[in-house]
């Protein structure tokens, strides 16, 4: 569901990011007992239509960040987001504009191995397309664009792969959370994990090298 944008101050917005208890075109409903993880996700990172360039075809270069977030909150309709916009930023005019004529919309981001579907009262992973009452929505950033011809309209949240979402937070100058889990940090053990494989396919390599060296051998030797 796309949720609404009003402009309460100088270039200053208060966004409904995730609107609760609405079917979207997906079958996906948010609630208040959604876990957002607003206490890591203190100030989520503010983005033009979803790092998408106008007309929905294209990927920009490099995800535009349009303003800063100054304020989360929860509400009895859904997760609001107080926004100050940067006024050096063409996009960021555009949804001040569209914003104070009533046709600015927004959109959340999150992170796509940490978010949960609950299907038929069963927790899996998240997965666009997939009717079901989201369980775990990581609020990690917030798409704002101006509603206009050519524009992404459907439900249009995303779930980002961990790298491009730490991209963006870094380029947005924002301290990336560590999050625990199981008493654990997730973001550790997938760098744990990546080097574990990294140093297997490397063995893998030396000991291949090692079995045609020896096989280069043995064939001299006759």
């Amino acid at each position: 569901m796309i949720g609404a944008i009003k402009a309460v101050g100088d270039w200053e917005l208060d966004v409904l990011a995730v609107p609760f208890n609405v079917v979207d075109s997906d079958g996906q409903i948010f609630d208040d007992s959604t876990e957002y993880m607003l206490d890591a996700f203190s100030s989520p990172a503010i983005l033009y239509h979803h790092g998408i360039e106008p007309g929905a075809k294209n990927l920009q270069k490099k995800p535009t960040i349009i303003g800063k977030a100054v304020g989360v909150e929860k509400r009895a309709d859904g997760i609001h987001v107080r926004v100050l916009l940067d006024k050096t930023l063409e996009w960021a005019r555009r949804v001040w504009e569209a914003a104070k004529n009533g046709i600015a919309v927004a959109s959340s981001d999150s992170i796509a191995h940490l978010a949960r579907l609950e299907v038929n009262g069963k927790i899996i992973q998240y997965t666009k397309n997939t009717p079901g009452r989201v369980a775990v929505w990581p609020l990690a950033g917030v798409s704002l664009w101006d509603r206009a011809e050519g524009m992404f309209q459907p439900a249009s949240r995303y779930a980002l792969a961990l790298p491009a979402m730490k991209a963006i937070y870094r380029d947005a100058g924002l301290p990336f959370p560590e999050i625990k889990t199981n008493g654990g940090d997730v973001y550790a053990d997938e760098a744990t994990r990546r080097a574990r494989v990294k140093s297997l396919q490397e063995r893998a390599k030396k000991l291949l090298k090692q079995t045609k060296e020896i096989s280069h051998g043995q064939a001299e030797n006759y």
